[in-house]
């Protein structure tokens, strides 16, 4: 009875993808990373309610947001949070948890994300604050004797040079052959078309970081900080493309393919 008291008040979705991603796997303690869940649901809402974020012990949260947006086709909805880990060692986020009513069978189900694992190397060295004093009067004390020593070798060196120099004609470096100019919109459109043919999270990775060099995305950019950007208002075709990958490359393993099929027409550069 407890359990089907709560199943009343819970929101009827049809829930499309519902995944966990970061933004870097490999880092040292004191360093942030992003971990972003992203959901796609076929209603309209404002929220997503009755959503469980996994243990994240042994890290210090600095930033939670959230954010939907809706649109005719459902709505978007990514919350990010800003994370500081502080224990050292190879690390597994557990996924992230969300009850709702599966709005195709009407009965309270319970959603998970994927996981994501990391690694966490050691924070560098801490020195004592006369550690670097000290470091500096012996460079200092030892300056004069090198700058001695490197000006003996230069001129024993260009001697020995200007020697050799007049006994055979001076090289002529051969001019390196120009690089050819490669159109980002060809190369991406090679991408998809490689990504049609062979529907797999590799090919959407590739995509979605092709396209991400395209717009000059930083590693640290989720997909929220760049639809924020200014000079991102008049690139809304490629962030339209951006959040279609997304769902594409981070979803389940089983929905990869239909994940695909819905994010080409998005594709078309």
């Amino acid at each position: 009875m407890p359990y089907q008291a709560r199943a009343q008040s819970l929101t009827s979705l049809h829930v499309r993808s519902f995944t966990e991603a970061i933004d870097r796997t490999n880092l040292r303690v004191g360093e942030q990373l992003h971990l972003t869940i992203t959901a796609h649901v076929d209603e309209r809402v404002l929220e997503l309610d009755n959503v469980t974020l996994p243990n994240l012990a042994g890290f210090d949260t600095l930033g939670d947001e959230r954010r939907c947006t809706a649109s005719s086709r459902g709505s978007d909805c990514t919350e990010t949070l800003t994370l500081e880990p502080t224990v050292a060692g190879d690390r597994t986020i557990a996924a992230t948890i969300m009850d709702a009513v599966d709005a195709r069978n009407g009965k309270p189900s319970r959603f998970s994300t994927n996981t994501v694992a990391l690694r966490i190397a050691s924070a560098p060295p801490h020195f004592p604050t006369w550690f670097w004093p000290l470091l500096w009067s012996i460079a200092l004390a030892i300056l004069p004797l090198v700058l001695v020593a490197l000006a003996a070798w230069a001129l024993i060196w260009g001697f020995g040079r200007g020697k050799r120099a007049a006994a055979r004609a001076p090289y002529v470096a051969p001019t390196p052959p120009p690089v050819p100019f490669v159109d980002p919109a060809d190369h991406i459109r090679g991408l998809v078309a490689d990504l049609a043919r062979e529907p797999t999270r590799v090919r959407a990775l590739a995509v979605r970081a092709a396209l991400r060099r395209l717009v000059g995305a930083r590693d640290e950019e989720t997909l929220a900080d760049l639809a924020r950007r200014r000079d991102m208002t008049d690139r809304v075709r490629v962030l339209t493309a951006l959040r279609a990958i997304e769902r594409a490359s981070f979803c389940e393993d089983d929905r990869v393919a239909h994940a695909v099929t819905e994010a080409l027409p998005s594709l078309n550069f």
